[in-house]
């Protein structure tokens, strides 16, 4: 069931989407994604951050939020074409949360790191970079729980994916050399059993997403494409184990 948004407060000024800040009747704040991302970007945001879930990571609650044609009336926002009535995505924004710094890192578990290296890995994630002049990574650093937080995975599945340039830039490089061969191989159960639950998470997503009005497919992808990148992916394990 989605969660009707009762109000927005505006959108991100960072970030190539801009996420809308909003509100929903659960007295949540979201962050929020419809049309000011493509259909294939709004799939796999979806599908990448629920099998993240999935995974045990450390993301922000994923929810359907449902944008009502009178609060679009009536919007006072920076180009509101881009935020239109329908069921859209949301990422429950972490109070207190601020963006990950390089400062951050050594606070941050180092199982957190090889978990989250290893997912990133695997969907092709070449969107998670920092260092020490800053960079955006799409992490937060939530200091309550003195923890991380993943978000944005709409860039996931790269087709342009590059080993070299994940092996080198990514946020967390430096704990590849604690990630051992048992280690990966318990992580990448734990993941391919996480994709048996595609199915189930591919039917939560709206049709409006899948098709439009005219019965048109507004994606290129499908689950079982999704399904084959995951299970046969195009790089090898060097990619990610040292040595």
């Amino acid at each position: 069931m989605s969660i009707p948004i009762v109000s927005i407060s505006g959108r991100a000024e960072k970030g190539a989407s801009r996420p809308f800040f909003c509100e929903g009747d659960d007295n949540h704040f979201y962050f929020v994604k419809r049309d000011n991302v493509s259909a294939d970007q709004l799939v796999t945001e979806y599908v990448i951050s629920r099998l993240a879930e999935e995974c045990g990571l450390p993301v922000g609650p994923v929810r359907l939020l449902e944008i009502p044609e009178e609060l679009v009336r009536y919007a006072i926002v920076d180009h509101v074409e881009e935020f239109q009535p329908g069921i859209a995505f949301g990422s429950q924004r972490v109070q207190f949360a601020d963006e990950v710094r390089a400062s951050h890192l050594r606070q941050i578990d180092d199982e957190v790191k090889l978990r989250c290296l290893c997912f990133d890995w695997w969907t092709r994630n070449s969107d998670r970079r920092l260092d020490l002049l800053g960079g955006d990574p799409n992490l937060l650093w939530d200091p309550v729980l003195q923890s991380v937080v993943l978000h944005d995975h709409d860039s996931c599945l790269d087709p342009d994916f590059d080993e070299d340039e994940f092996k080198r830039e990514h946020a967390f490089r430096d704990a590849r050399p604690f990630l051992e061969k048992p280690f990966f191989k318990k992580w990448r159960t734990k993941f391919e059993s996480s994709i048996y639950n595609l199915d189930t998470i591919w039917k939560e997503m709206p049709d409006e997403w899948l098709i439009d009005s005219a019965g048109i497919e507004r994606t290129s992808l499908t689950r079982e494409k999704i399904e084959a990148a995951l299970i046969k992916p195009n790089i090898g394990i060097d990619a990610i184990l040292p040595g």
